[in-house]
This record gives C-alpha cells, structure tokens and sequence, in this order.
C-alpha cells in the first residue's frame, strides 16, 4: 500500500476569522465552496514550485506525486509515500567511477559504481550490483552468474512536502488565498448590492 503524508487545512475556523466574512450571510457557504476550489487550484502550484526551489526535479515529476483533495471542512495536500524517485529524475549523470546526481539544487554527488540500465520492466533507472551472484532468470544474462541489480532512489515528494518549514509556508499561503478569495468575493457582492439598490 502507498503510504501519505498529509498536510491538511481546516477552512472554518479561518473563514470565521477572516475580517467581514460574518457579512456574507447566506452567500457564506457559497463562499466556502469557492474558496476550496481556488485552493484546491493553486495550493499544488506552490507546494511545486517550493519543493522546486530545493530539489533538483522537473515540474511533471512532483505532480505526478502531489494529490490535493478537498470537501466542506478542508483541503489536504499530500505528497506519495513509496519506494522514492528514481535518480534519473535528478539530473543523472554517467561518469567513470558512477554516476552522479543532485537530489538537492546545486549539490551534484557521485553514486560510485552506479550505472544505468534497462531492467526487465522496460524502465531505464540508475542502478548498482548488490549481493551475492546468483543465477539469472530472464534478461540477456539468463542462466548466468550475476550480482542482482539495485535501484538508487533519491527523496520522495511526501518527505519533501514535510522537510523543514514547509508545511508553516504552505498553510501560510493557504491562509492568504482564502482571505483575499473571501474579501474578493465580499466585494463583488457588496457591488452588486449596489447596483441592484440603485437600479
């Protein structure tokens, strides 16, 4: 099973206290619904775009992991749990003694004895020989004598979403989406208010 860790965000007790939400009325539930919408559209982007500032991936790749789901009380963001992200995703580089790559931006560090390889799966990863030889089963070295293959793996995107502050920034952006979405939305209908008074 794929394990998770989520980062979630309570949007009632905020909304109660974003200034002049209480004014809304009966809009209010309406405004709640728009409001994890918009969240929900742009929590992901900054949560991306934050992991970019430190680990050396592309765009698709920490998509492909982010999951952001929300209902009537909440939005959480959670980040996929599993085996890691392969080191070809960190800008792998074959060398003489290995291969190299920066996991983190700026800090590109030799993985000795490591190359890449096509495994059985199709999927090209970095990998090096580990354990004792033992017979082959399939590949082109069937029924031969070879040390088993290991895949290298770099971070996951859910230790990335937890490292450090993280987490305080995300919910700290996620505060200041919702009350400017309700002071937005506050506005347009006091506008409309209006018109309607002086039509």
């Amino acid at each position: 099973m794929t394990r998770r860790d989520n980062i979630r965000f309570e949007l009632q007790g905020e909304l109660a206290a974003v200034r002049n939400a209480q004014a809304l009325g009966a809009q209010l539930p309406y405004v709640q619904d728009r409001a994890i919408a918009t969240l929900k559209r742009r929590l992901p982007v900054f949560a991306r775009r934050d992991i970019q500032a430190e680990y050396n991936l592309k765009a698709g790749r920490i998509n492909q992991d982010l999951i952001v789901r929300g209902d009537g009380n909440g939005i959480s963001l959670s980040g996929r749990w599993g085996r890691g992200i392969g080191l070809l995703n960190f800008g792998a580089r074959q060398v003489r003694k290995g291969v190299t790559a920066a996991i983190f931006r700026g800090k590109r560090e030799l993985h000795q004895g490591a190359f890449k390889a096509r495994l059985l799966s199709g999927n090209t990863q970095i990998v090096t020989r580990s354990g004792a030889p033992r017979p082959m089963t399939a590949g082109r070295y069937k029924g031969k004598r070879r040390e088993p293959l290991a895949v290298e793996y770099g971070a996951t995107i859910a230790q990335a979403l937890a490292k450090g502050r993280r987490p305080e920034r995300i919910a700290d952006f996620a505060r200041g989406v919702l009350a400017a979405e309700v002071e937005r939305l506050r506005e347009s209908y006091e506008r409309r208010g209006r018109k309607s008074a002086s039509g």
